[in-house]
């Protein structure tokens, strides 16, 4: 038996509920399949890989770039202007420079992603709560909320996270606008947006110029299956903002196996495009799948992953998920955490390879019958 797997044989139940509660990452040392992690299970492609590992030796002995030459390489990567971009260790790098250091007041749809709750300063929050059964954005109502409280800037994620709704790119454009007359920032954290059906045309990076009260936060693990690395950014021509930011950062914040593959990722964009592809048909399969359990009730996805509300007659998602851990080694997220109200009702469940999902889904099917 491998050491991963001795790790899991021996874990005690406090250990699945860390697992399963509060766990942060390090699920690579566990013997279980992982519909947590967010991540493109297609990419990299092994040819990069091997590279990588030849370049190992060299990679670990040295300092990386010096961040001019780093943000140039992520410019031709994700093909917007180097002075627009400012490039940083995973977006959870940026959140407390923008809501901690910065002081922003800042409104946030909720439920979404914990840090931009918890990182903003003691009374520079204003929670919008979303409106079940579908958790859409109204962007009329959320203009005018983050006039009413006066935030210096607005958060919105899309797709979101847990809901995996996209915001539509006119609603998107009609508040950005809306924002920018009332003198206001549009933070959008567009992570997921390559596993939708627009993809990067629906990106409001496109207008940067146009609204410069546009912040797009964007990480790069998720949808090249580096979270590892750390690779993320930000993207604006809100010049005083990003000075600002660039003046927050370390001189050496990203590494250099983080250089290394963006220094190879221009000439990987027809894979990740394929890479994409795949993913969104698995997803589609998966939520198609999920939907077909009785009673359970489930968002259609625009992201990799899918959000579902378990039927009524089932136990709450901690006892779901402790039990698909002890039983099956299978890891998924309830969203007791989020501000929601019966959280532990929902899951957020992570497409993986189509067999994976079908485990999945068939484990699940056990618990109903």
């Amino acid at each position: 038996m491998n050491t991963a797997a001795q790790i899991a044989a021996s874990l005690r139940p406090d250990e699945v509920s860390d697992l399963v509660n509060r766990f942060p990452g390090g699920y690579w040392k566990y013997d279980i399949k992982d519909f947590v992690l967010l991540v493109n299970p297609y990419f990299p492609p092994q040819a990069f890989l091997d590279e990588l590992k030849n370049a190992l030796p060299r990679l670990i002995t040295c300092y990386p770039s010096p961040n001019a030459q780093l943000v140039q390489l992520l410019a031709d990567a994700v093909k917007t202007p180097a002075n627009n971009l400012v490039i940083c260790n995973g977006v959870a790098e940026l959140i407390p420079i923008l809501l901690g250091r910065l002081g922003m007041r800042i409104a946030v749809p909720v439920p979404t992603f914990n840090p931009y709750e918890t990182t903003a300063l003691p009374g520079r929050l204003s929670r919008f709560f979303l409106s079940p059964p579908d958790f859409e954005l109204d962007v009329h109502r959320y203009a005018a909320f983050a006039r009413a409280n006066g935030v210096d800037g607005a958060v919105v994620i899309s797709p979101n996270n847990p809901t995996s709704r996209m915001v539509p790119y006119p609603d998107l454009l009609y508040l950005a606008s809306a924002l920018r007359a009332q003198q206001q920032l549009l933070l959008i954290d567009e992570s997921f947006i390559e596993f939708s059906a627009l993809g990067r045309s629906a990106s409001l990076e496109n207008h940067l110029l146009e609204f410069p009260n546009v912040i797009v936060l964007k990480s790069l693990g998720k949808i090249y299956g580096t979270c590892g690395l750390r690779i993320g950014y930000a993207a604006s021509a809100n010049v005083q903002t990003m000075d600002e930011i660039r003046a927050a950062l370390p001189t050496w914040n990203v590494n250099t196996f983080a250089e290394f593959f963006l220094s190879k990722l221009p000439h990987l964009a027809h894979a990740a495009k394929q890479s994409w592809m795949r993913v969104g048909s698995d997803r589609d399969k998966l939520y198609a799948d999920l939907r077909s359990i009785d009673g359970m009730r489930v968002l259609k996805p625009d992201a990799n992953f899918v959000f579902c509300e378990l039927p009524p007659h089932w136990p709450d998602g901690d006892v779901i998920a402790s039990t698909l851990l002890r039983d099956r080694r299978i890891l998924v997220r309830h969203n007791g955490g989020k501000t929601l109200q019966n959280g532990k009702r929902f899951l957020r469940i992570a497409s993986r390879t189509e067999d994976d999902n079908r485990l999945l889904v068939e484990a699940l099917k056990d618990i109903s019958d």
